[in-house]
């Protein structure tokens, strides 16, 4: 057995190890070739049998059915009063973000509107958009859902990272872009929220860019389906949306920018290879780019050809050119995780998105000081992360010994 081996099966074998260090092995296992005898795979098979039994048995101790919401509130243009503490990237969301509801006739950009151009139904779903905010790196925006059919009151609820709450979800499909960019698909991007009642759904669906944009724009959001689960069918192989409604609910959404309690600050600290270029700013997020060093290997046009008809079944639209796969396979990195901290050593829980770039929900955190610790030592990294199970915070001494690079930001 290899030591990298080694050290995976002593990752998948420990039941302390933190969601947010499952969801990183995750994230690099997705950019690995495919190879069938790979112990690596092997893990991340338990990992997964052991999160659909876990969400099996939440399911029916955490669907919900509360009877102020029940009473039929009023939530269009107020959504995240009501889930903004409750969510993924939590925060005071109600203090910044525009209700499309209020909308005036007419944008800066002297485009009209009204308020029934956010609300659209089809295949027994009404979707209305509600209230939108941008810090210039994710737009998010609230929704309010209608299921005709019920059954909402049956949907689980997940841990949200880094605590004990959770939120309950419906799925969404489809494309989105800004402005004249080039469409994008949605991927795990859902609305989180909460359940109002059986045919009733709020939440809030956060979408990121790739740079930072200051500019105000336009969101074009066109979903071709949404979904959700159901405690009483979940499957312990396949818990994934017990329904799926096919439709098509288009949304063209203006959004100004907040770039008044945004910032980004080029730091540029580096040591063997790593380096930390920058960290964005916002009051609901941080986002960190490292530059990791990486070697390259000989990806040739017949290993191309042979995976790409595995996957496909020699179909003859592969999705991909050769050479595209050639710019993702043929560089190999190596580990490389980034923990994000305040000033008082509280973890900001973070994932990752591409090589070198960490987003990290701020959750109603006070934030003077940011404390950026870079590893390259997967086993250095876990201890680390176990250390705050003491207290709630990370050993930022032990951390600054152990990590590549260790940084301290002034924000305020």
């Amino acid at each position: 057995m290899t030591q990298f081996e080694e050290m995976m099966e002593r990752i998948g074998n420990n039941n302390e190890v933190p969601e947010r260090v499952w969801k990183k092995l995750d994230h690099v296992l997705d950019d690995l070739p495919d190879y069938e005898e790979s112990p690596i795979l092997k893990v991340r098979g338990r990992r997964y049998a052991a999160a659909a039994a876990a969400t099996v048995a939440m399911g029916s101790a955490f669907c919900i059915s509360n009877p102020a919401l029940a009473a039929k509130i009023p939530f269009i243009g107020r959504i995240f009063e009501e889930v903004e503490n409750e969510i993924p990237f939590s925060g005071n969301y109600s203090e910044k973000a525009g209700a499309l509801s209020q909308l005036e006739n007419e944008d800066e950009e002297g485009n009209q509107h009204t308020a029934s151009e956010f609300v659209k139904t089809d295949a027994g779903i009404t979707f209305t958009a509600s209230e939108v905010y941008c810090d210039g790196l994710s737009v998010f925006l609230t929704a309010q859902i209608e299921v005709e059919q019920g059954g909402l009151e049956k949907l689980p609820g997940h841990y949200i990272d880094g605590g004990y709450d959770t939120a309950e979800m419906m799925y969404l499909r489809g494309e989105w872009n800004l402005d004249d960019e080039g469409e994008m698909s949605l991927s795990n991007n859902n609305l989180e929220g909460k359940v109002v009642d059986d045919n009733t759904f709020v939440g809030m669906l956060k979408l990121n860019l790739e740079d930072y944009k200051p500019d105000n724009g336009e969101l074009s959001l066109r979903l071709s389906s949404i979904g959700w689960d159901d405690v009483t069918m979940a499957d312990a192989e396949n818990i994934s949306e017990s329904y799926r409604i096919e439709g098509q609910w288009d949304f063209d959404i203006p959004f100004s920018v907040d770039t008044e309690t945004v910032k980004e600050i080029a730091v540029g600290q580096g040591r063997e290879g790593y380096m930390l270029e920058k960290v964005f700013i916002s009051p609901y997020q941080v986002v960190t780019y490292v530059d990791v060093p990486y070697e390259e290997r000989e990806v040739t046009r017949e290993e191309f050809e042979a995976l790409m008809t595995e996957k496909t079944g020699g179909t003859e639209d592969k999705g991909i050119t050769y050479e595209e796969y050639v710019e993702q396979a043929g560089k190999v990195y190596p580990f490389w995780d980034t923990v994000i901290c305040n000033q008082a050593g509280e973890l900001l829980f973070s994932n990752p998105e591409g090589v070198g770039k960490t987003v990290a929900a701020v959750d109603g955190k006070d934030i003077s000081a940011l404390h950026i610790f870079v590893f390259d030592d997967a086993d250095a990294d876990l201890e680390i992360e176990k250390s705050r199970l003491d207290n709630g915070k990370v050993d930022m001494k032990r951390a600054e010994e152990s990590a590549v690079i260790s940084a301290e930001i002034e924000v305020k």
